[in-house]
């Protein structure tokens, strides 16, 4: 299995798709996948994309050791959704002990992607829980 030690979550700066839909947008790109492992419904909903053994195309530089996740949405999101991402970043440390989470944007400066503070969110979250 892959070193994987990041969790880069993403959006898909539209109000529509899944898995499907993203993988058309991506191999439409001449891509021969979609290039995220998980995305995340506004219902909440957790759909797969790449399985974890292959190395994903979201974030240059940064996939051979990463996890993306895509939200749906531009900026606004779902409690279902951030729950869900909650739950399965807990899910992935646990497969992945030294597992960080990120923003597409914390590698890319040009970008505002997932256009919501992660670190954020999952702590909020957390607190809540405990």
């Amino acid at each position: 299995m892959r070193n994987i030690n990041k969790h880069i979550i993403h959006c898909s700066d539209s109000t529509f798709g899944d898995v499907k839909e993203i993988r058309r947008w991506h191999m439409a790109r001449g891509w021969r996948d979609i290039g995220y492992h998980f995305v995340i419904l506004p219902s909440g909903k957790i759909e797969s994309g790449r399985p974890f053994s292959e190395v994903g195309a979201h974030v240059r530089g940064h996939n051979t050791s990463s996890v993306g996740t895509c939200l749906i949405g531009v900026d606004e999101f779902t409690s279902a959704q951030f729950g869900s991402l909650n739950n399965l970043h807990v899910a992935l440390q646990s497969i992945f002990p030294n597992l960080q989470v990120f923003g597409h944007r914390d590698f890319d400066k040009g970008k505002t992607c997932p256009n919501f503070e992660v670190e954020d969110i999952l702590t909020s979250l957390n607190e809540k829980l405990t």
